[in-house]
């Protein structure tokens, strides 16, 4: 099994061009159940149960060919002894299905174990956001240095584009069209869009490079760099937003994802088309951006109150 793993992993990579995270959650899921069928989780919470399993093992590996649905199955009961929610179980089942189709695919197994394996029932988690008057809070800082005012542009960037963090933390200056106002980004899957900026943000833009200019001299790949001119990483991004946000006493984690939630959430609730917010978000499917949609009960009570004849709006 742990030679179809390295496999399954180089396709992921390779092929697939999944981001490393989404390798590195693949991997260990497949690890687990790799430990799991030796019989090797004496570590693990729920340890003293016994389960049924008919799996070979062979050297301290399985054959993946000895694999049957029962073993998956045992795996996930395990999964659940264990206390795991039903979101983390549901991206173990996603990842078996996903690596015995593979191998299914690729002939390297006779017959698919995980094609019948169904998902829990998921409870529909509502995405976290800020009102237009909170994210407002995060800026009032005071611009007393480069870093206050790259920090100011930055944050004005996520919630004019509601663009990725993956997806800012990889934008280059020349990716800027600031006549056009617009921010060419990749997204997953090496697909690029175009995403939007208000005059607001481009003039913070421009502020900014101005100051790194005066700062490090004429660059031109990074759009947002550390003190030291170097490119900032992903978590160096959400470090700096969730600092920001800390500052102001906003209650919980403001994380970039957050921003990319707020700004699909005020879109949808000034009257945007689902479809249109759909694409400046780079989902692949409607159903990705429906989840935005419960924001839009507000936008529905107020029309509501205002036009029904016995709800005490103005229209009789």
């Amino acid at each position: 099994m742990l030679a179809e793993t390295d496999h399954f992993m180089s396709y992921l990579e390779y092929e697939k061009n999944a981001s490393p995270k989404t390798i590195e959650e693949y991997n260990r899921d497949l690890i687990q159940l790799y430990r799991f069928l030796l019989g090797d989780f004496d570590s693990e919470k729920g340890s003293g149960h016994e389960y049924d399993t008919t799996v070979t093992i062979i050297n301290d590996d399985i054959p993946v060919g000895s694999i049957q649905k029962q073993d998956l199955v045992a795996f996930i009961e395990f999964s659940y002894d264990r206390g795991l929610s039903k979101r983390s179980i549901a991206r173990r089942i996603a990842t078996i299905k996903s690596f015995f189709r593979f191998l299914y695919n690729r002939d390297i197994v006779a017959h698919n174990p995980a094609h019948t394996l169904t998902f829990p029932r998921l409870d529909k988690k509502v995405p976290r956001f800020l009102h237009a008057n909170q994210f407002d809070r995060i800026l009032e800082f005071d611009i007393k240095s480069f870093i206050d005012c790259r920090d100011r542009a930055m944050i004005e960037v996520f919630y004019s584009t509601g663009a990725r963090v993956s997806e800012l933390a990889g934008a280059d200056i020349n990716d800027i069209d600031f006549e056009n106002g617009t921010l060419r980004v990749t997204g997953k899957g090496s697909k690029e869009r175009m995403v939007f900026l208000t005059d607001d943000c481009i003039q913070w833009i421009q502020r900014y490079l101005k100051d790194r200019n005066n700062k490090f001299g004429e660059m031109t790949a990074p759009l947002f760099v550390n003190n030291n001119g170097r490119r900032l990483t992903v978590r160096g991004i959400s470090f700096i937003l969730e600092g920001r946000a800390r500052a102001t006493g906003l209650l919980g984690r403001v994380s970039p994802h957050v921003l990319r939630h707020s700004f699909a959430t005020e879109l949808l609730n000034r009257g945007a088309d689902i479809r249109a917010v759909q694409e400046m978000l780079g989902h692949k499917n409607l159903s990705t951006t429906q989840i935005y949609t419960h924001t839009t009960k507000e936008r529905l009570k107020r029309v509501y109150n205002q036009f029904h004849p016995h709800a005490g709006g103005e229209n009789e």
